[in-house]
């Protein structure tokens, strides 16, 4: 007998999906307020049948509805989505997930082809390169010479996350100290609720994945706001590494509660205009984490 596999959603429509909350977020808007597909395509330079596509998704996680006449309207508070609605994946990122942890598992080498994963994941060629392209736009993969692919490095071991943190100790207090700094007030706000409502949550309740899409999206800010196009290109280039699956869920919950709370006085740092000590409080913030990392290495590879 056989078995309908479930539909995925296209990675473009999730990601139209959740540029559509962060649009919500940034302009302060509320559960009940219209979400205009025509307004909406304007915005982002789509079509609208992909804009409609996207707030399909939202619907789906019931996060808008839809009414005939009234058109489609949040049905929750973005400020509650914790910078990111949970969506599902899509097709290509849960097949290039699954290559990930092969690859962090020590199961693939390094280097692969499409022929490789059409065999070892039982797949079309189209769906491979696919999945390849999404590995590359995720900065895992790299063209190599022939049909072959290379994998680059990930944060899947000691000195990796060593020399992770010493390269963001250079750059990230020197983001603060751009001349040309300016941290959009709205989202410094977003995350200051978002961090303060995982701090409030009991520790048997710290949501890890929460976390790091706080703990991620805090460092994006940083990168985005410092008005150096090369420190930010480099440092966004880091955080999407940083999105791949690592050791973090080994870390004291602990020390990931004080990491919060680190975050919150830099940006009232930010928030006063104090951009020396908003920078040293980053050097200290990052010294801290280090100290924590050697209890985390080795001592465990994501699940399948």
């Amino acid at each position: 007998m056989s078995t309908t596999r479930e539909k995925k959603p296209r990675t473009n429509h999730l990601e139209l999906a959740r540029r559509i909350i962060e649009h919500a977020q940034e302009n302060g808007m509320e559960a009940g307020d219209a979400l205009s597909e025509q307004q909406l395509a304007r915005t982002f330079q789509v079509s609208r049948t992909l804009i409609r596509a996207g707030l399909n998704l939202l619907l789906e996680q019931q996060l808008a509805e839809h009414q005939a006449g009234r058109g489609y309207y949040l049905s929750a508070d973005p400020a509650n989505q914790a910078l990111s609605p949970a969506l599902p994946q899509a097709a290509e990122e849960q097949m290039a997930a699954s290559v990930l942890r092969d690859r962090m598992a020590g199961r693939l080498g390094n280097s692969i082809n499409a022929s490789e994963i059409m065999r070892r994941y039982d797949i079309g060629r189209p769906a491979a390169q696919k999945v390849l392209s999404q590995l590359t736009e995720d900065q895992v993969l790299e063209r190599g010479p022939g049909q072959s692919w290379l994998f680059r490095p990930l944060l899947n071991n000691l000195s990796a996350l060593e020399d992770s943190l010493r390269y963001r100790m250079l750059l990230e207090p020197e983001a603060l100290l751009s001349p040309d700094f300016e941290a959009d007030r709205q989202r410094l706000s977003l995350l200051r609720s978002g961090t303060q409502n995982l701090l409030n949550q009991p520790i048997e309740a710290f949501d890890i994945e929460q976390f790091r899409e706080l703990d991620i999206s805090f460092h994006e800010l940083i990168a985005q706001s410092c008005g150096n196009r090369f420190i930010c290109d480099a440092l966004l280039h880091h955080q999407r590494l940083r999105r791949l699956p690592n050791l973090l869920p080994m870390v004291s919950v602990h020390r990931l509660q004080e990491a919060l709370r680190e975050h919150l006085r830099i940006i009232e740092a930010i928030e006063r205009g104090q951009m020396e000590i908003a920078a040293d409080l980053m050097r200290l913030h990052l010294r801290l984490s280090a100290a924590q990392r050697p209890q985390t290495a080795n001592r465990g590879i994501p699940r399948a």
